[in-house]
């Protein structure tokens, strides 16, 4: 099989705008829209965690029917297309209507948990399929990770999208439904650009109706390596979306008490890290390509934890004033970052070809269901710890220690995840090394 052209890794790689740009401005905003640690609160802090938990338990029950359905459908669109082509004008509805409150109290409560709900269900429809085209675009392991480096300097464009939109927009006061609305656009176009250009090729034996959701779950669970990596990054899902979801607290709280512009400054800070993420990719990818993706994703993903738990001493002097102290952090956490952007999406397609050797078909949807359904678990369970913690022990007592903590509890996760990783038995160019071998 050909190397996938560059156009069309770039044209894929557009795909990421609608995934991440939505995908990090939900968890680092929601809470301080619907409930900030001052001023009028539109909802509790724990209601908000409920509906954030709820919405992605929805998503995460989604994924293995998604990705086994999709595995399976045979249609002119084509067996991933179909669910792109489907789903990305109601995704980037309900996107918008999030940040657009109509009603207060029990009603709007209710409203969230819809507005949630239906949005994780068509982003498992969209994204999950969109994400199981990378093993069949490309089956070598370097041309993988190019691609999945193209697709993360999406990735981090969207991020640096949902950074600068909020902090310029909610500095000039637009308000959240503008940006809200912003970013449903861009989830739009994004995907209809994935549809437009990029074409199916699976590289290998299509698995057949038959194939029962239940037997595709269990075989799936038969992987070792597989059982072993998603243990581990369910930590980081965890650590990760903590950290995300509780930076707007800690930068209103920690950071920047009293400044009634926190909320841009929280753009400013994640675009910082970014921006190095971008800054030092070269530096992952030229590491990756020497030592192994395994060995690149436990060093980048430890020092993305130590970054969070550093958070802990900001504002312990004043030196220097605390939105300086914060920046150094950022650029640590840039370093860290590019091991999220870059590396799971190519580890996930080597143990898919692995599987391939050992069950003889081709199952990208259903791994990459399955992950979905897992990593959603402690992603949504993220925001419901985040919302008790802000109500049940930060606001009956206002102790700032409760503020600084949130860091470290994001980190010790993450830190985690790289330890466990050791254990991770990862192949390398299992499908290229075959097909070399048969030629």
């Amino acid at each position: 099989m050909a190397k996938l052209p560059l156009s069309k890794k770039i044209f894929y790689g557009v795909g990421e705008l609608g995934v991440n740009t939505p995908g990090f401005f939900l968890p680092t905003y929601i809470f301080l829209f619907y409930s900030p640690l001052t001023g009028h609160q539109l909802l509790s802090s724990y209601i908000v965690g409920i509906a954030m938990f709820v919405g992605t338990a929805i998503q995460a029950i989604a994924n293995p029917y998604i990705g086994n359905w999709s595995d399976k459908l045979r249609s002119r669109f084509g067996r991933r297309k179909f669910f792109i082509v489907t789903g990305f004008l109601p995704l980037a509805i309900l996107f918008g209507l999030i940040w657009f409150p109509l009603s207060h109290g029990l009603t709007l409560a209710i409203l969230l948990v819809f507005y949630l709900l239906s949005y994780n269900f068509l982003f498992a429809y969209v994204v999950l399929p969109y994400l199981a085209l990378i093993p069949e675009l490309t089956i070598e392991s370097k041309d993988r990770v190019v691609l999945t480096t193209i697709a993360a300097y999406f990735s981090i464009g969207g991020i640096i999208l949902a950074s600068l939109l909020p902090a310029i927009l909610l500095f000039l006061n637009y308000g959240y439904g503008v940006v809200g609305a912003a970013i449903a656009i861009i989830i739009f176009v994004s995907f209809l650009v994935v549809y437009l250009t990029i074409d199916e090729k699976p590289t290998g034996e299509i698995v057949p109706r038959e194939y029962s959701l239940w037997k595709a779950i269990v075989q799936t669970f038969k992987n070792k390596t597989f059982n072993r990596y998603i243990i581990a990054y369910l930590f980081f899902q965890f650590g990760f979306y903590f950290f995300l979801s509780s930076l707007g607290y800690y930068v209103e709280g920690v950071v920047l008490p009293g400044n009634p512009n926190y909320s841009s400054y929280v753009g400013i800070f994640t675009l910082i890290a970014v921006i190095f993420a971008i800054l030092f990719s070269p530096l992952l990818v030229r590491y990756s390509n020497k030592n192994g993706e395994k060995k690149a994703f436990i060093l980048f993903t430890a020092i993305l934890g130590l970054a969070m738990i550093l958070t802990v001493v900001v504002g312990l002097t004043h030196i220097i004033s605390n939105f300086l102290q914060v920046i150094p952090i950022m650029i640590i956490a840039g370093l860290g970052l590019t091991s999220y952007f870059i590396l799971p999406n190519a580890i996930v397609s080597e143990i898919i070809d692995e599987d391939e050797t050992i069950s003889g078909y081709r199952r990208e949807g259903m791994y990459f269901g399955v992950q979905g359904f897992l990593e959603r678990i402690p992603s949504g369970l993220a925001g419901f710890v985040l919302g008790y913690w802000i109500s049940d022990l930060y606001m009956p007592t206002h102790n700032i220690v409760y503020i600084r903590l949130l860091g470290v509890v994001g980190g010790l996760f993450t830190l985690a995840t790289s330890i466990m990783f050791f254990w991770v038995p990862l192949k390398q160019d299992i499908k290229s090394r075959s097909i070399k071998e048969n030629e």
